[in-house]
């Protein structure tokens, strides 16, 4: 893993410096609701039990993470950014910071640090561990770019350029969005990404609502050993349906990296990273989820919300090389005050952050299946 360079570490450090020079300024007389804009944040902690470790360090509970969000708006802009610092990957990065522009009441512009139009929005899974399509870069991923949302009706259209990952350094580990890495044998970069969505609302049945999508995105890889393009391409077809308390989302997902590998180099796999870790996963595959979710709709004495869910999701690769990765996770969350937590049972198999070696190959390791018990608690503000 590479050391950040100073200058590099002052860059990635002066959103952070910015922001708490302006609340640092006149603290003792503004108060928080009058201020020009909205903080939100975070503090969690984590309970995790991984059957697979050694007994001595099979179960632990440790600080997790901190998040500092801030957001404001006026006539015709708007903005939000959110920075995260993880003390168990010890690392921070900002997760989003983008400008709206609001065109008029069906259509906005955003430039920035943004979430990429693909698949389910905004998120493909309910639980903590999110789905197999996160660690693949397919969920609640990031880009550099403009983006413009058009509202029709009952039609959503999104389209995106990005012209490169968060930090346009592909050595840089430590992000919150899983992207193309170079882990230092496998050396790809994002060189550009485009991306359209469509989603229709519709009404099918009473006290329900149907959303169904689809959606594309092309993108550059650049080999930074032959300093060649290759490229990717990957669509995805969404499912979500809301019937009173219930909610089930279904999602499938197609893609392929062509890779301009220096000769003798395996083509049928990419490396991807976050959260410092580099890994592989296989660069021809699909991906299958499917959610089933109920708000539970009690009135209880001290808890505000309660939401169970099981949901299962696969990614298999489709060269010779390729072998299934598996998620399937079943837990809660609930809300008490500003309390919020996760509790959740997740059964991987060859999956990476769950015992496995990468995401849709067959690299060996270790095959059976594994479990983790994970409980995550945060007091949101």
């Amino acid at each position: 893993m590479s050391k950040l360079t100073l200058g590099q570490g002052m860059n990635r450090q002066l959103p952070l410096l910015s922001l708490a020079v302006l609340l640092g300024c006149n603290t003792q007389t503004v108060k928080a609701d009058e201020l020009p804009f909205t903080l939100s944040g975070h503090v969690r902690v984590n309970y995790g039990h991984q059957d697979w470790q050694l007994p001595e360090i099979r179960d632990g509970f440790e600080f997790e993470s901190i998040k500092l969000g801030v957001a404001g708006e006026s006539d015709q802009f708007s903005y939000k950014a959110e920075y995260r610092w993880y003390e168990n990957t010890d690392f921070d990065t900002i997760r989003f910071a983008e400008l709206t522009y609001h065109w008029d009441e069906s259509t906005d512009i955003t430039a920035g640090i943004t979430q990429t139009p693909f698949g389910l929005q905004p998120f493909g899974s309910n639980n903590f561990w999110f789905s197999v399509n996160y660690y693949l870069g397919f969920e609640d991923d990031y880009e550099a770019g403009i983006k413009i949302n058009h509202d029709y009706g009952n039609w959503d259209f999104q389209a995106a350029y990005f012209m490169n990952d968060e930090y346009n350094d592909a050595a840089e580990f430590g992000r919150y969005s899983f992207d193309v890495a170079d882990d230092g044998e496998f050396r790809n970069q994002e060189d550009g990404q485009y991306n359209l969505r469509a989603n229709y609302t519709a009404k099918l049945l009473p006290r329900s609502t149907t959303d169904i999508g689809v959606s594309y995105q092309y993108g550059d890889i650049l080999n930074l050993d032959t300093l060649e393009e290759g490229d990717m391409t990957a669509y995805a077809v969404h499912v979500r349906h809301q019937q009173g308390d219930f909610k089930v989302e279904l999602q499938y997902i197609d893609y392929e990296y062509d890779l301009a590998a220096p000769e003798g180099q395996a083509t049928d796999r990419i490396s991807l990273s976050a959260f410092t870790f580099p890994f592989l996963a296989a660069a021809d595959g699909s991906t299958y989820s499917a959610n089933l979710v109920y708000s539970v709709p009690y009135k209880f004495t001290r808890i505000n919300s309660l939401t169970c869910y099981t949901e299962y999701s696969v990614a298999q690769g489709d060269e010779a090389s390729g072998r299934d990765s598996s998620q399937w996770i079943n837990g809660c969350s609930f809300g008490w005050d500003k309390l919020f937590v996760y509790v959740d049972s997740i059964q991987g198999k060859n999956m990476w952050f769950s015992g496995g070696p990468g995401v849709g190959l067959d690299l060996g390791g270790r095959q059976e299946t594994t479990h983790r018990l994970n409980i995550n608690l945060g007091i949101y503000f």
